[in-house]
């Protein structure tokens, strides 16, 4: 083979491979735009979540692996092991990140705000009875936490300056 065809041949496969690209991102792209302004496309009758029977899916009872909870905490999820843990994961884990929970807090009042806001907004379903439990949970263990400026630093050589 000769140093043209070599040439050739690779821009030849370097057009396919843009082609190829071109292709993705214009079908990703409409695909995208068909999700986000006509959703119905995608779903039937009775594919809406809101229409769920959201107590099975709520308030299902999970048992936790003792091996996966260390000093209280949930390994897999984060976390914190208590009453109504399971409601919580099976719950606020349908559709985000349980790490939106835990890195957040609020007092009773401000997680009911917050799951209002979720219904008006992100289309999250009417819980039913496990509100009370969420509520409960998420109260208890993910409260705002009055801790004050930081402890003391311990244990450090500090340096003199000249």
């Amino acid at each position: 083979m000769t140093e043209k065809n070599i040439v050739d041949q690779a821009l030849k496969q370097g057009r396919s491979s843009i082609l190829v690209g071109i292709a993705t991102l214009f079908f990703g792209f409409i695909f995208t735009i068909q999700l986000t302004y006509y959703p119905s496309v995608f779903t039937s009758e009775g594919d809406n979540i809101t229409t769920l029977d959201t107590v099975n899916l709520s308030l299902g009872t999970m048992d936790l692996d003792p091996a996966e909870i260390q000093d209280g905490i949930h390994l897999p999820t984060g976390m914190i092991v208590d009453d109504g843990v399971d409601v919580v994961i099976n719950t606020c884990g349908a559709c985000h990140s349980l790490d939106l929970v835990t890195q957040n807090r609020a007092d009773r009042a401000g997680w009911k705000d917050i799951i209002v806001w979720m219904q008006e907004t992100q289309k999250l379903w009417d819980l039913g009875a496990s509100e009370n439990v969420i509520l409960t949970y998420l109260s208890k263990n993910y409260a705002p936490e009055d801790t004050g400026r930081r402890r003391n630093l311990e244990g450090i050589e500090w340096y003199q300056f000249n």
